[in-house]
């Protein structure tokens, strides 16, 4: 089945300290990619790239290559600060930040923990894309080419780590869109983000960016 993207144009955890991010993950842009380079579609996601829908799959996989964890669901993004990510699932988990504040929803332990956004985004990747950053000021970039129809990013910490990470390999297809994205941490796990059904640049209703607490919920304020 061919993979749909849908781009419209207007004027304008536990699991989730390892991963959020996230991306980044996700770039729109039906421009000619094909001539681009890769950081060329770095720089175009952060200037034009204001909201972001898609769904999303997640892979856990140890220092042997298995895969030990599987995730999906959808996520909702709009720069800077906000963002939605719903894991599906007996196990789901809702992340809300609404630009000064992130909660995460645990169903199964019927708790919700909130913490200023900076401080999340300290430990995730999430700043990739719901952030402004400069990443030039934190990573050293390199283009790696194109391998598996895939045009690659890597980004190393120039601290050595970042964002609870050591290496970030980003993946555009040849439409400029951000496909994959793969984390690799101390201990040589790596998250591997897969992004389908993009939607850039699209009004996202503000509901989605709030989050009231369940009654009987414990909340928990770091």
């Amino acid at each position: 089945m061919q993979q749909r993207h849908r781009v419209v144009i207007k004027a304008k955890s536990r699991g989730f300290f390892g991963l959020l991010l996230g991306l980044a993950i996700l770039l729109g842009w039906t421009t000619a990619a094909n001539a681009a380079s890769g950081m060329d579609m770095l720089h175009h996601f952060f200037q034009s790239t204001h909201t972001i829908t898609a769904r999303f799959s997640q892979e856990v996989a140890n220092h042997d290559g298995q895969i030990v964890k599987k995730a999906s669901g959808s996520l909702w993004i709009s720069r800077p600060g906000q963002f939605r990510w719903d894991y599906s699932g007996a196990n789901g988990q809702t992340i809300v930040s609404n630009g000064s504040k992130v909660w995460l929803y645990e169903p199964a332990l019927q708790q919700v923990t909130v913490q200023p956004l900076g401080k999340a985004l300290g430990s995730t990747p999430a700043a990739l894309i719901a952030g402004n950053d400069d990443l030039s000021q934190r990573f050293d970039i390199s283009d790696l080419g194109t391998k598996n129809q895939l045009h690659w990013l890597l980004l190393r910490p120039k601290n050595g780590q970042d964002q609870g990470f050591t290496s970030l390999r980003l993946g555009f297809n040849q439409a400029g869109i951000l496909q994959e994205m793969r984390m690799e941490d101390a201990f040589q796990q790596e998250t591997i983000l897969h992004f389908t059904h993009i939607e850039i640049n699209h009004a996202i209703p503000a509901k989605e960016f709030q989050f009231t607490a369940p009654a009987g919920v414990d909340v928990l304020s770091q």
